[in-house]
């Protein structure tokens, strides 16, 4: 069997082009829900996770429960509970808040088209505040401490309460959060939203010892939406934020629901690579390690700064005794922070503003779709140039040897073999042929029926005299021996 290796190339050639389309087509497919999660890039999240992804830590969420059967939330949420006296794990959320928050926090970008979380390692722990609860909704304070109590006892590391309220704590929120506290977690509370009536840090986010998020805007901007006071924290992203939503679906948010999220997320994150770190040292390592903005040192805007998940996870922080927090000493006293040799450059948010062109995905996407075409054209030429190279040898083959020579016989048959001809040993000879010499002689060894040999050639047969009266000569074996 021969293999026509010119035929092979222009195959292959058509082979790894479709090869090709089939390996872009998944990025060509995820990349406009992944694009446009602008803050996962802005906060290095990709290269964040090649040192944590939060995998072993449980977030709780206090909110409107969470869709558990979220394309990019299946597998990660817990069964909970919920604190308002109905029956229920907290795993559905006919409104839509939580399950977002869930998705900000651990999505896993599952989905054909998914999104990222910030650590897609950690499990989600629902807490449902109350059936019926929306954005309108009036703050009920007794659901929100038991769902502390709640999360505490379930097993949460970090809560998150992306919830407030334009007055003071209660008592038993109060009380809730230092049960939280005490039981070594990390409580991250929104600092609240001027659009819902806010004009200063909402309840609970402005009890001493928990992480009250401010909102920015891309580059590191503060978000005019955002309330500020003294009690702020920290600050991240809380301007378009897109992730998981309900029904199944995507969408944006603007708040500081969103930024808190955020923080939650790269807290479980801290938990995860430094499991042996308390919740005091882990507060203290998310404010040492944040990018100074707005006036030097903690302002109303920034808090601590802008919240930095790269270098808090990588950086040589000095360890503290106590909530920095409710001991304001132990969040400056200490030398500040370094860099590890795995930490990454440093990021300039001031080059990240509000970008109008495409982000480095879709660039890749673009550049790979164009390749892709690129090998199909190139390999289409190549066939097409290979198969009218064949075209033409095989034509002139056959215009060298003519069809009517091929495939008939020449009229009247072919002629006799010419003199001098003898057919090989072994094959008759063919009609009508005469041997040179009038006959064939006698095979060697051969004898013909009835005895003796027929006369050669110049002989008469038996009882004919020869001229001159000569005898005929003895039959082979007789006469005399000597």
């Amino acid at each position: 069997m021969t293999v026509n290796v010119g035929a092979i190339r222009p195959a292959a050639a058509c082979l790894l082009a479709g090869l090709l389309v089939l390996g872009a087509a998944q990025p060509a497919v995820a990349a406009p829900r992944r694009a446009e999660q602008w803050y996962v890039d802005e906060l290095r999240i990709e290269q964040a996770h090649k040192l944590s992804t939060g995998r072993g830590v449980v977030v709780a969420v206090l909110d409107t429960g969470v869709d558990a059967n979220h394309p990019d939330l299946k597998g990660q949420v817990l069964r909970g509970g919920r604190s308002d006296g109905g029956s229920g794990d907290g795993r559905t959320d006919t409104h839509g808040h939580g399950t977002h928050m869930a998705g900000i926090i651990a999505a896993t970008n599952a989905s054909p088209d998914g999104v990222d979380g910030i650590a897609p390692g950690a499990k989600i722990l629902p807490i449902k505040l109350d059936a019926s609860r929306d954005e309108a909704a009036p703050y009920d304070a007794a659901p929100v401490s038991l769902g502390i109590r709640m999360a505490v006892d379930g097993g949460a590391k970090v809560i998150n309460m992306s919830l407030g309220k334009p007055s003071a704590a209660t008592p038993a929120e109060l009380s809730a959060i230092q049960y939280a506290l005490d039981h070594d977690v990390v409580v991250v509370v929104a600092a609240g939203n001027t659009a819902k009536g806010s004009t200063k840090v909402d309840a609970p986010a402005n009890v001493p010892g928990v992480i009250a998020v401010t909102g920015t805007t891309r580059g590191g901007r503060f978000w005019s939406g955002s309330v500020q006071g003294p009690e702020a924290v920290i600050a991240a992203p809380g301007d378009d934020i897109y992730n998981a939503g309900r029904d199944n679906g995507y969408g944006w948010g603007d708040g500081t629901s969103d930024s808190t999220a955020i923080v939650a997320g790269i807290a479980a994150l801290i938990r995860s690579k430094y499991p042996n770190l308390d919740a005091p040292n882990v507060i203290n390592r998310i404010i040492r390690t944040a990018r100074d903005a707005g006036p030097a040192g903690r302002d109303p805007q920034y808090g601590f700064g802008l919240i930095d998940p790269v270098t808090a996870l990588s950086a040589n922080v000095p360890p503290v005794t106590a909530n920095p927090l409710l001991d304001p000493t132990a969040a400056t006293a200490d030398p500040a922070p370094t860099q590890t040799a795995d930490a990454a450059e440093e990021f300039d948010v001031t080059q990240h503003g509000d970008r109008g062109g495409p982000t480095d995905q879709q660039v890749m996407v673009i550049v790979i779709g164009v390749a892709v075409v690129l090998v199909l054209v190139l390999g289409l030429v190549a066939f097409l140039i290979w198969n009218r190279r064949r075209y033409r040898r095989e034509a002139a083959l056959a215009a060298n040897v003519p069809d009517h020579l091929l495939d008939q016989e020449p009229p009247g048959g072919y002629p006799p073999p010419g003199a001098g001809y003898a057919p090989p040993s072994g094959y008759p000879p063919p009609p009508g042929y005469a041997p040179p010499g009038g006959g064939y002689p006698p095979p060697p060894g051969y004898a013909p029926p009835g005895g003796g040999y027929p006369p050669p050639s110049g002989y008469a047969p038996p009882g004919y005299g020869p001229p001159g009266g000569a005898p005929p000569p003895a039959p082979p074996g007789s006469g005399n021996r000597s």
